[in-house]
């Protein structure tokens, strides 16, 4: 995907990139671009918004002094130069197998750093965002299992970039190392660094089953409950409490697993500032149809590339319904790291233990006394749990009860000095949850 970072060239995320065992690079895992001193204070705060924990600087030291880098100093930015300060040798232009055979401690340096960046996502750049960006990016998407025509293919999204230069330095490195891995190895990369890249790029196999599900029937779902929330006076009503709750504080908010937008809408009609976010791009589309007004995006809520405490707010109606179970710490880690301290998230969720496959889309029923203690184990405060039951609609009845869960970052060593309701603190229900 392209970033809109006028002060960049060559700026993409390269999310999305497909593996060819059917899996997916993951969102905001690795992005690239060229050097960053013509950034503007609004620049750099776009790429901060991006959840980047890593800015790996690949320029020679004269570089540095030449462009200098608003990041540096930052504890996210980490300078590892990729070439010596004076090259020896010449490489074609078609190629850069030399660039393999004569720097190998420094790419293996470099390499390293992607392997052991904090959680986030790693912005990779040198001075064009050209050759000595293009070839590890090249390495790393090899070893998450990209194959090489498309990474040749990006590749060649960059200025004056032939995709058969990076498809002759992949040949480079299969003819005269037996390939990326093992010239990694060779150079003094550790397996754990392989497995690393490997579980930071690439996506978990649930998120790209459960986006291609929801793609194949977002116009069909859309059309099928798209007056559902207005029959559902219980719904309204609790949303309209997490409305009140937020607004005592004001901020931004996100509604993950946002689907067609009819929750975010209803949302924004009661004042919020809140984006949409949803792994399916037609969903996303659908949204933006239906709903001009408002921000939708694609997305995920296991990374949701926002900055650390930003959020007043967190909704995931019906959405943690897709995550498995081993999946659930993460999100909920997740959650606590974008909500300010005193923020709420609310939840929405068939309780049940079963597990149902439509479409290709698992979706799991769970118990809320389960769910409100993952809360707390990631760190939130449980505010309200109630559970009504299973009603009759328009176009749908419901076979099990409805579980809601509200819970919030704790304010620190004050909590009831949040600004928030302090009513909302109760724990509540209007019906078992043993069923």
């Amino acid at each position: 995907m392209i970033l809109d970072w006028p002060a960049c060239r060559n700026a993409r995320d390269l999310g999305g990139l497909p593996t060819q065992d059917g899996g997916r690079i993951r969102g905001g895992a690795l992005l690239r671009s060229d050097h960053h001193g013509a950034m503007t204070p609004a620049d750099v705060a776009a790429v901060r918004a991006a959840g980047i924990s890593r800015i790996l600087d690949l320029r020679r030291p004269a570089e540095l002094a030449e462009h200098p880098s608003p990041f540096a100093g930052d504890p996210v930015y980490l300078h590892v130069s990729l070439l010596r300060d004076v090259t020896h040798y010449e490489y074609p232009a078609d190629s850069y197998g030399p660039m393999l055979d004569h720097n190998k401690e420094r790419m293996a340096a470099a390499f390293r750093a992607i392997a052991e960046a904090p959680p986030g996502g790693v912005l990779v750049h040198c001075r064009g965002g050209r050759d000595r960006t293009g070839t590890l990016v090249a390495l790393a998407l090899t070893v998450a299992g990209v194959g090489p025509e498309v990474v040749a293919e990006d590749y060649a999204l960059s200025e004056d970039c032939p995709a058969a230069t990076m498809i002759n330095t992949l040949v480079h490195a299969e003819q005269v190392y037996g390939g990326v891995e093992n010239y990694l190895r060779g150079i003094g990369v550790q397996q754990r660094h392989l497995d690393a890249v490997r579980e930071r790029l690439r996506e978990p196999a649930f998120l790209t089953g459960t986006r291609t599900g929801w793609d194949t029937i977002a116009q069909w779902y859309t059309e099928r409950f798209r007056d559902e929330l207005a029959a559902k006076i219980w719904d309204r009503a609790l949303l309209t409490g997490f409305a009140e709750l937020v607004g005592a504080v004001p901020g931004p908010v996100v509604d993950v697993g946002s689907g067609p937008g009819v929750t975010t809408a209803y949302l924004h009609g009661l004042g919020l500032d809140v984006t949409g976010v949803d792994l399916s791009p037609e969903m996303v589309a659908v949204a933006r149809r239906d709903h001009p007004g408002i921000g939708f995006r694609v997305g995920s809520m296991t990374e949701l590339a926002v900055p650390d405490a930003s959020l007043a707010g967190l909704v995931a109606w019906y959405s943690i319904i897709n995550v498995p179970d081993e999946a659930l710490p993460a999100v909920f880690a997740e959650f606590h790291r974008v909500l300010a301290p005193g923020a709420p998230v609310i939840m929405a969720f068939q309780t049940g233990d079963e597990i149902l496959v439509r479409e290709g889309i698992a979706f799991h029923r769970r118990r809320p006394e389960a769910v409100a203690a993952l809360l707390a184990d990631a760190g939130l405060e449980l505010v309200l749990r109630t559970v009504r039951e299973p009603a009759e609609h328009p176009g749908l009845t419901e076979s099990v009860s409805q579980a809601y869960l509200v819970a919030r970052r704790p304010s620190g060593s004050q909590p009831g000095r949040s600004g928030r309701d302090p009513a909302f603190r109760t724990t509540t229900s209007t019906a078992p949850t043993d069923r």
